[in-house]
């Protein structure tokens, strides 16, 4: 997210970004400042491309790439049709869901407790999961899944993967679908509802890609390789949108998935991929070192 603002700062308020390009490349360190480098490409009447690099210590550690376009009026269709799935306001967010399974005696002791040790802060993206829809109201099965994804830079990640490892204990498919918003009302400026996206796409994206290799006392790490993003039509972060992911393929420590986001009309507005490097959890050593 802030490496694109910074991109969006230095061009045209008439030209939005329509597509970028990430790709990380050393561990960051969240101890330490970033310094954002925004290389200007090119500068088109069209269209502009800007290059941005992280840099940590004089180290890139994360490269970005975005092109931006001049509204304009050409062909246009859709062929992706959004899934049937239950409205927003018939789900329930993430805090529910937790204050029930705290007390569902279902759910193993030992999920009950990581749960109830940490105490739930705000999350400035509201999540909704569809696939819920059955098991929030109905008994469910638990089996034990070890822990997720271990995502440790983002200190939030573990409330939220907890409770998404209960949504997948029935529906363990590589696939997930949630509805989600900003939470709060945002400015008119379409350059920050487009930041917002790209920073809410990434909470849980490359993790579906694990769904069905989950099992008893499994700890696996995961790190984002490269993520990519096409921006269709004007988005609003600050009213609901229909994520769905699936994951065609994992192989060779890499895990692969794609997502789409739609508005509540229907309307694609957003499709995505993300490929991340996806292992057995081991000890890290103290040095960071290029994982391309």
């Amino acid at each position: 997210m802030q490496a694109l603002a910074a991109a969006s700062k230095t061009v045209d308020c008439l030209k939005m970004v329509h597509s970028l390009h990430a790709f990380f490349l050393v561990a960051g360190d969240i101890n330490l400042p970033i310094i954002y480098q925004v290389h200007r490409a090119c500068d088109g009447s069209s269209f502009a491309t800007r290059k941005v690099e992280a840099k940590q210590k004089g180290l890139v550690v994360f490269t970005l790439i975005a092109s931006f376009q001049k509204e304009e009026i050409g062909f246009e269709h859709q062929a992706a049709i959004m899934p049937d799935v239950p409205p927003p306001e018939q789900l329930l967010n993430l805090e529910e869901i937790r204050e029930r399974r705290l007390t569902d005696p279902r759910i193993p002791a030992q999920y009950r407790n990581s749960v109830a040790k940490n105490k739930f802060r705000p999350w400035p993206i509201e999540m909704r999961f569809c696939e819920d829809s059955v098991s929030q109201h109905k008994p469910i099965q638990m089996r034990c899944g070890g822990s997720a994804s271990q995502h440790k830079p983002r200190q939030v990640w573990p409330q939220i993967l907890i409770t998404y490892q209960y949504l997948i204990t029935v529906h363990h498919l590589p696939q997930c679908k949630y509805w989600s918003r900003a939470r709060g009302k945002l400015s008119d400026d379409q350059a920050l509802h487009r930041c917002v996206v790209a920073y809410a796409s990434d909470l849980l994206y490359s993790g579906v890609s694990l769904n069905p290799h989950r099992e008893k006392d499994l700890n696996t790490y995961s790190l984002s390789l490269d993520h990519s993003i096409w921006f269709h039509k004007p988005v609003k972060a600050d009213d609901w949108l229909l994520y769905v992911i699936e994951s065609p393929s994992t192989h060779g420590g890499r895990g692969f998935v794609t997502g789409r986001m739609f508005n509540r009309q229907g309307e694609l507005i957003v499709s995505l991929t993300q490929e991340a490097l996806i292992r057995r959890e081991k000890t890290r050593g103290p040095n960071p070192r290029p994982k391309l």
